[in-house]
């Protein structure tokens, strides 16, 4: 039984059947109000040898491998708000628990915005969506969150506290520290807040939908306007599935691209980018500002990395030159199984998300199809069967040797999300 009377008693605490992790719930689970209780937290349950999650909104405990051990669930979530910003800087530091939404009404007061894509921002918060590492379609206009982070304050697990960067854009101090825990899963320290590049608000947006009998006509015409001076902030490849779930008009194939700038700009370059792909399309279709925020909401689903029981998500990572020989192979694995499938092609990215639907036996087949289709792959969700016996991120990168010293060097004891990284470390 683990010893939790270790842990501070002046904490607040939750009911822990609501922070199950694949079937697996804590012991206790416990939700810090500043900063320093994170670290007596962390402090106490390294010394007692307990297992700590830490949790956020949830959007992303889909991702991982199934826990080692789990005696602590660190809810983040009153740890939230805006610590400081600076408009005129365009910076800005969040507490860890604020949720993407929250940020995202904040900045617009200020005619500001972070320009990334996450699956359900009235859920996701800053520290979990830095933790992922997941980037959306927006990438290939303005960079992953990553390039936008400038400064950052964890929690390691003997519960000292650390920073690296700051609040200025140029700031180069703790640069590679502040990199290291984006897309770390939680595993290395706990992020309690983040600092950020932000731009400014784009006066104006449009999206050009097209749709096309093949896929192999979709990627071209992507790739027309992805190779040309034109310069759109996202590029997307929908199958059917992907198609109906974004509420766009029945496709087999469409493309969206997405174009933000003033308001003259973004109509001209809409126009534009609309002859750029009829040919070949069945159809090409101009949508406005407001409808095309709520259709790129529907597209970043593709990203959801919540927790699934009868749904596997993969993410696949393909040069883009290579995307339409991937996906044809998928679209192939997955027919074969007949299971019901989306798949959203991320071109500016180079990565490829499918989504299937079935019994745990025949997704287990699936993701052992997807897994080397392309450079890496990645579960991001899945039933706790088909996470077993298996690396939910696929084949180990050239520098998991790397990824192993330094999780021994940060985390001897194994604290933080035991087993749930690359290689269960």
């Amino acid at each position: 039984m683990p010893n939790l009377d270790a842990l501070p008693a002046g904490v607040a605490r939750r009911d822990p059947q609501d922070y199950a992790v694949d079937g697996v719930v804590p012991a206790v689970a416990l939700a810090p109000a500043t900063v320093e209780e994170v670290s007596a937290c962390l402090a106490a349950a390294n010394d007692a040898g307990l297992a700590v999650i830490p949790w956020g909104g949830g959007s992303h405990m889909g991702l991982g491998n199934l826990p080692a051990g789990y005696d602590v669930a660190l809810d983040l979530r009153v740890l939230d708000g805006v610590a400081h910003h600076e408009p005129d800087d365009l910076t800005i530091s969040v507490l860890a628990g604020c949720t993407i939404a929250e940020l995202d009404r904040h900045l617009a007061e200020h005619g500001q915005v972070l320009p990334i894509d996450v699956a359900r921002p009235d859920r996701a918060t800053i520290g979990g969506v830095v933790a992922a590492g997941l980037a959306g379609p927006r990438r290939f206009g303005y960079g992953s969150l990553r390039d936008l982070l400038i400064g950052i304050t964890v929690v390691l697990p003997a519960g000292r506290i650390a920073k690296g960067g700051g609040m200025v854009v140029k700031n180069v101090s703790g640069f590679d520290m502040m990199r290291l825990y984006y897309g770390s899963l939680g595993s290395l320290a706990v992020i309690t807040q983040v600092n950020m590049k932000v731009i400014p608000r784009p006066r104006a947006q449009r999206s050009v939908v097209a749709r096309f009998p093949t896929l192999a006509a979709a990627v071209e015409a992507a790739e027309a306007v992805r190779t040309s001076q034109l310069a759109p902030t996202a590029i997307v490849v929908l199958d059917e599935g992907a198609t109906r779930r974004a509420e766009l008009p029945d496709a087999r194939w469409s493309l969206c691209l997405r174009c933000e700038a003033p308001p003259v700009a973004v109509a001209r370059q809409a126009e534009r980018i609309a002859a750029a792909v009829r040919h070949g399309a069945e159809a090409a279709d101009i949508v406005e500002n407001d409808e095309t925020t709520s259709l790129w909401q529907r597209i970043a689903l593709a990203l959801d990395a919540a927790p699934a029981a009868d749904t596997i998500g993969v993410r696949v990572g393909v040069a883009p030159s290579q995307v339409s020989v991937v996906a044809e192979a998928a679209t192939n694995e997955l027919a074969a199984l007949d299971v019901a499938t989306e798949m959203t092609l991320d071109l500016g990215s180079g990565l490829c998300y499918m989504r299937a639907s079935g019994e745990p036996a025949v997704l287990r087949r699936a993701w052992e199809e997807l897994m080397p289709l392309g450079l890496h792959a990645t579960l991001l969700t899945a039933p706790h069967g088909v996470k077993t016996d298996t690396d939910v991120f696929g084949r180990r990168p050239a520098g998991f040797d790397t990824m192993r010293a330094l999780k021994a060097e940060f985390d001897p004891r194994g604290t933080l999300n035991r087993g749930r990284f690359i290689g269960h470390l």
